[in-house]
């Protein structure tokens, strides 16, 4: 047999990760969507696994209807029969959300699909994954239907799907992933103090399931920041660990004394100066608190006068600041106040620094 020679001139296929990104997923499961086939998306509690699925729903332009099995009767989703003494035959009535699946284009999420759900919650899931209807009332043919589940190893109440069930899945597992998350909590408003301390630990201080009530995610450091903004600071800690546990809470206000000694202010109204090089700046920790303390600061400022913007790009040219941090700062502004980013662009010696991140980024893919 003659192997046919491979075409140089072909991209090489990327190769299958055991999870994917928050934003790799996004087109992943659009496309799947868009294909007509029904998606199984797994991954780690608190991922953030509903919040994809309203947002596929949103990009689609389609109306969200979220089950929740385990907290659902079967006769929930299916509907119940009564008797038409006139034909001897049962009717199926079925439910509100079945109707407006049939009725116009819907986004049926199936959530907690494998929590502890029957043999009987499996069967009409099979048919709603299958066959887009329950019983004789077909859905729309423009309805999606997604569902989504917890990982086995994560300790959650996990029932296996029978293999039926499962071969009519496309399968996606959404992996923890802290640029993707970060990006998420610039957009969001997360404290930027939480930013900085995920950014320098990554995925081990964003996701650990310790196997306590309360552990970190990516939900429960969003629970975090929202108790943070309207605690009394000497209840933070607690308030921080009824979130993500004792031993993360610990470990992040150990970390907030780094943060807090960024004199953000002073960097961005007075230009005053940071090297980077000297050992007490040098650490990744006071790093990562710098670069997300002063983009926070602009970000929140209602207004950075004009005559301080040249001190952020200054502060972009501190002595030892690697680009990756200054690309992390620039990401972040971005996220947070595009308008201030459309104004920093329009100075001269911003538009010299972009220039040599930009020639930089192509050395470093070449």
């Amino acid at each position: 047999m003659v192997k046919a020679k491979k075409d140089a001139t072909q991209p090489a296929e990327a190769a299958i990760p055991e999870g994917y990104t928050y934003e790799e997923l996004c087109p992943l499961i659009g496309t799947t969507l868009g294909a007509g086939l029904s998606v199984l998306l797994r991954g780690h509690p608190g991922v953030g696994k509903s919040t994809l699925a309203r947002e596929l729903a949103g990009g689609l332009g389609l109306e969200m209807i979220d089950i929740r099995l385990a907290q659902r009767d079967p006769a929930d989703l299916c509907g119940v029969y009564f008797p038409d003494r006139e034909r001897k035959v049962l009717d199926l009535f079925p439910p509100e959300w079945v109707r407006r699946a049939c009725e116009r284009p819907c986004f049926v999420f199936l959530d907690e699909i494998n929590a502890a759900v029957t043999k009987l919650h499996q069967a009409v899931a099979y048919q709603i994954v299958l066959e887009h209807r329950v019983g004789q009332f077909p859905f729309h043919e423009r309805t999606v239907v997604m569902a989504a589940g917890n990982l086995e190893e994560d300790n959650a109440i996990v029932t296996a799907l029978s293999s039926a069930l499962c071969n009519r899945f496309a399968h996606y597992i959404l992996r923890v992933d802290r640029a993707t998350w970060l990006e998420w909590g610039a957009r969001e408003g997360i404290d930027p103090s939480i930013l900085a301390y995920i950014g320098r630990f990554g995925e081990e201080a964003l996701f650990k399931n310790t196997g306590d009530l309360a552990f970190p995610t990516p939900r429960s450091w969003h629970m975090a920041s929202r108790v943070l903004a309207r605690g009394e600071r000497h209840d933070g800690k607690r308030l921080v660990a009824a979130c993500v546990g004792v031993e993360a809470s610990e470990r992040f206000f150990d970390y907030l004394r780094i943060y807090h000694q960024v004199d953000a202010a002073g960097i961005v109204r007075r230009g005053e100066t940071v090297d980077f090089r000297k050992p007490a700046h040098a650490d990744p920790s006071f790093v990562y608190a710098a670069i997300f303390a002063v983009a926070a600061y602009v970000v929140n400022e209602v207004e950075v006068a004009d005559v301080h913007l040249p001190n952020v790009v200054k502060f972009l040219r501190s002595p030892g600041l690697d680009p990756e941090f200054k690309f992390l700062f620039l990401r972040q502004v971005r996220r947070g106040k595009e308008e201030l980013h459309r104004r920093l662009r329009q100075l001269p010696a911003y538009r010299t620094l972009a220039l040599e991140l930009v020639d930089l980024r192509k050395e470093l893919y070449q």
